[in-house]
């Protein structure tokens, strides 16, 4: 069974939620896409640094999605006066930062995949319903870099890559909630 099919389920329960829904109506609040934001740029910047530190190809670095979400981030700061405070991390977001330091490089392609496919994905029509200029969802050369990320990936990071979604999952009940 591949990949794809492996997270397929968890993929659903994500795209249905609420959250979801609200991020792709055209009508999220600045502030609450902020508080998306932030929590992203936190769970983005550990998966990264942890990348870095393995033997992830450096001419895929160009997936890496921190720097933008920050100027995205800052972009929502001068537009409408929104301010970091730590309250706005989720429970979610604090254990992944926690999490994803104890993941070898095999656990850590399942994540990449996830999130960066899925911005890859996703990503485009995400950008036309939000606030701001949307950095964190333009890529370079994205068959390009689609094609050497794929050769970084088997199916046997079902399981892991299903953990990943487990984590968007609650983040998105967790900003639900409010």
């Amino acid at each position: 069974m591949s990949l794809k099919k492996l997270i397929m389920d968890k993929h659903n329960i994500a795209e249905g939620k609420a959250f979801v829904h609200v991020l792709l109506s055209g009508n999220i609040p600045p502030a609450v896409y902020y508080r998306y934001l932030t929590n992203q740029y936190h769970n983005y910047a550990a998966l990264e640094d942890r990348l870095q530190k393995t033997d992830f190809p450096k001419d895929c670095w160009d997936v890496f999605r921190a720097k933008l979400i920050q100027a995205d981030i800052q972009e929502l700061e001068a537009e409408y006066g929104l301010h970091f405070a730590p309250h706005l991390l989720t429970p979610s977001t604090i254990e992944y930062t926690t999490y994803i330091k104890k993941l070898n490089k095999t656990e850590l392609m399942a994540h990449m995949y996830v999130r960066y496919f899925g911005d890859m994905s996703g990503g485009a029509i995400i950008k036309k319903h939000i606030p701001g200029s949307g950095l964190f969802y333009e890529f370079k050369n994205k068959q390009t870099l689609k094609a050497k990320l794929t050769t970084l990936l088997d199916d046997d990071m079902g399981e892991e890559a299903n953990r990943c979604f487990d984590f968007a999952i609650r983040l998105f009940t967790e900003l639900e909630a409010g």
